[in-house]
């Protein structure tokens, strides 16, 4: 195997900072600027809106291009064996997929039988039965994916790789952040000042991408250029997943539910717990071997069986 150039450390430096920048910007626009009671900007002039916007263009540009750059051809492997802070970070994951899917079914339940109005699945203006068709589909999904990370947490702190015979139930995860796309684009939105909903679709955006990849992953397929799809797109999902998620959990330690357009902690724990995911599984592929070729994987993997 011969070494193959990668930027993974100069990712993760453009990541930590422009989470250091964005981070304290977006709890200053919740106490300041944004209305609590729509999600929209109350003003589109403050310089930390547009300040912010080309902060998250950078990020993304850089990651991407940091990635391709790194490795045109480097091939990667599903990590295996025994992993411990891959099988937490799993099995944190799979309660949080149950936590949501669960809350979400509680309330589906809730509205089917009259106990609560339709309102309740968006937090905005009544839609009718696509929010319902999108949550219903969104809660199945997220306990499926509840279930894929099970057999990862398991697989990781046993070392028995059983979630590599669940290639369709790995797509899961993938479903669901459609689901949740799919939701949020049933929101009557603002945009000239919308806020919240934007960095919310970007970061299911590239949940969804970072998902299909590490699908392909854990089929087994050697797809060229998996770090620009995994490292990068990876990265990108953290970075919008914790500009999303902590900031509101650090109103709702303030006691400032009120500026807050989605007040459920239950609802966006898969915001503050897949990252965290994310990150460990991206350390951990890489650490393992990659390789320049197919041939050369071939080769790698006929001498350990030898």
């Amino acid at each position: 195997m011969k070494n193959i150039k990668t930027n993974f450390g100069k990712q993760i430096i453009i990541l930590s900072v422009a989470l250091l920048i964005a981070l304290p910007v977006r709890v200053y626009q919740y106490l300041g600027v944004i209305d609590g009671t729509t999600g929209f900007y109350n003003s589109w002039t403050n310089p930390t809106v547009f300040g912010l916007y080309g902060l998250c263009a950078l990020v993304i540009i850089l990651e991407i291009v940091l990635a391709l750059k790194g490795s045109k051809n480097a091939l990667y492997t599903m990590p295996d064996g025994k992993r411990m802070p891959l099988g937490i970070a799993s099995l944190a994951g799979a309660v949080a997929f149950l936590a949501e899917g669960g809350y979400n079914a509680f309330r589906l339940v809730s509205i089917s039988s009259g106990q609560l109005p339709v309102q309740q699945l968006v937090l905005g203006d009544n839609i009718g039965k696509s929010s319902f068709v999108f949550t219903a589909l969104q809660t199945v999904f997220a306990l499926l994916s509840a279930v894929y990370f099970c057999l990862l947490a398991a697989g990781y702190l046993t070392g028995k790789a059983q979630y590599k015979k669940a290639n369709i139930l790995s797509v899961a995860p993938a479903i669901w952040g459609v689901a949740r796309l799919m939701l949020d684009f049933t929101q009557t939105i603002s945009y000239r000042y919308v806020s919240e909903l934007m960095f919310d679709l970007l970061m299911v955006v590239f949940i969804c991408m970072f998902c299909v990849a590490f699908a392909k992953l854990n089929v087994g397929t050697l797809e060229k250029r998996v770090q620009m799809r995994v490292f990068s797109y990876g990265l990108l999902a953290v970075f919008f997943a914790l500009l999303n998620a902590v900031p509101r959990y650090i109103m709702l330690l303030m006691g400032r539910q009120d500026l807050l357009y989605r007040q459920s902690a239950v609802a966006e724990v898969t915001d503050l717990v897949l990252p965290v995911f994310i990150m460990v599984f991206i350390f951990a592929l890489a650490s393992t071997k990659h390789y320049k070729s197919v041939e050369e994987y071939a080769v790698a993997e006929e001498g350990e069986q030898e």
